[in-house]
């Protein structure tokens, strides 16, 4: 039963499409929550999360700029309940973690 649940586990890890971000675990996580709680947002979430990486990438505006277009994105998304929790602390995370992700995209899209 153990092995069957830890299989379980990797094929919704390796199965994940929401591609926020360039960290896997986190990616994997968004992804779960919002299938699980959030369903109906799944893919505009998803295009919140591609314009944000865009953003990143191509670096026309600035990092604070992007991040709270994304916010802005997600927060439409979700007016309340777990949803829009979700939201707060995915807009949360972007702001936290892109300090240190920002200066490492090159225009190829990948951390250097």
């Amino acid at each position: 039963m153990r092995i069957l649940l830890i299989l379980s586990t990797f094929i919704v890890f390796t199965m994940c499409r929401l591609m926020c971000g360039i960290e896997p675990i986190t990616t994997n996580w968004m992804e779960i929550q919002i299938k699980l709680d959030c369903p109906a947002i799944l893919e505009h979430h998803r295009k919140c999360c591609l314009a944000h990486g865009w953003c990143y990438v191509y670096k026309k505006v600035s990092m604070e700029a992007c991040n709270n277009e994304y916010c802005r994105c997600v927060d439409a998304l979700a007016k309340e309940g777990t949803c829009k929790m979700h939201s707060d602390n995915f807009c949360m995370n972007v702001k936290n973690l892109g300090p240190m992700l920002w200066p490492t995209i090159n225009e190829n899209g990948m951390a250097i």
